[in-house]
């Protein structure tokens, strides 16, 4: 080995240390911005979520990292700008099971959610909530909403975040099972469906708790069910649906990242890697907790595997609601 001066050794020294920390990839010393597209309006769970994740991997990645906010068209305005981006690791599309669903409510997308984007890791998982306004209902549980709302035909309303979103198609299933008539309204982001919530516009609506926590103690919005299988924690004296006697409800939502189709496999496995080593940290576990998610980590072939198992269920659900956009 020739002889080598200080100076040169420190660069050899920097270039091995850069080769590990990138799977051999010069992407994660790159200069270029990177971004997480959210394709959510700000304030939502999703867009905090987003946060989190940009801040700790900017510090983890020494990259310059923003959150890029693209609402609309149920998430597909976003999900086709991931879809149409370079693919080289500076386009990250966070999002939620809509990435299914939209397949299934839209005659046409510009994009094909299962060829023109790769999943890279699912982030977090969690039930949701139920919540009402209390200047429309009084009920505290499921079963007395059902019998206030069949009280006052044609006078209630249930706001989603979106066409085709998931609190829009689980909405659509509790009317059709408890045969009720609550008009359905769609929002921008969770954000905007809580302030309709809270100032009455709206008498019920289906989100996490991230975004309902804040106004739970203004005592304008009180928590009448959760989805899942069990109870969550967090709310411990909030009963499932399922105990409430409607059952079908236990699908958990999830946020997971995605990359445009032909990342390298070596940068997919990056983002991976870094997502869950911020996944692990202490200070993010607690705060997972405080927004009642449960943090991911799945392989990106396990996760593959549990979106394409997802994608029959949504089907079916999708098709049996009748709805359409």
């Amino acid at each position: 080995m020739p002889n080598l001066s200080r100076r040169q050794f420190t660069k050899v020294l920097a270039g091995a240390g850069a080769a590990v920390f990138s799977g051999g990839h010069a992407w994660a010393q790159s200069n270029a911005l990177m971004r997480i597209v959210v394709p959510f309006a700000p304030g939502g769970g999703g867009d905090v979520l987003g946060r989190i994740f940009a801040e700790k991997m900017a510090t983890e990645m020494r990259r310059t990292i923003i959150v890029e906010n693209k609402p609309g068209g149920s998430t597909t305005i976003g999900t086709d700008f991931v879809a149409k981006a370079k693919p080289d690791g500076n386009t990250i599309l966070l999002t939620i099971p809509l990435l299914l669903q939209t397949y299934y409510l839209f005659n046409k997308l510009p994009y094909d959610p299962f060829n023109d984007i790769k999943p890279v890791v699912d982030l977090i998982k969690s039930p949701l909530w139920i919540a009402v306004s209390t200047q429309k209902t009084s009920a505290n549980n499921f079963t007395e909403l059902v019998k206030e709302v069949k009280a006052n035909p044609k006078t209630h309303i249930y706001g989603s975040i979106g066409n085709g979103s998931t609190s829009h198609i689980l909405g659509n299933q509790l009317n059709k099972v408890s045969n009720l008539d609550m008009l359905h309204v769609p929002y921008k982001g969770s954000a905007q469906v809580s302030m309709a919530l809270a100032s009455g516009e709206i008498t019920m609506t289906i989100l996490d708790l991230v975004t309902l926590n804040a106004l739970i103690p203004t005592g304008k919005i009180k928590l009448i069910a959760v989805t899942g299988t069990e109870r969550s924690p967090l709310t411990p004296s909030i009963p499932t649906l399922a105990e409430q006697g409607y059952s079908g409800f236990e699908l958990p939502t999830w946020a997971g990242f995605f990359v445009p189709k032909n990342t390298p496999p070596e940068i997919i496995q990056n983002i991976r890697e870094v997502s869950i080593k911020i996944m692990n940290l202490p200070e993010i576990q607690s705060r997972f907790k405080d927004l009642g998610y449960v943090a991911g980590g799945k392989s990106t072939a396990d996760f593959q595997k549990q979106l394409s198992e997802e994608n029959a269920r949504w089907g079916r659900l999708i098709k049996d609601s009748g709805i359409e956009i």
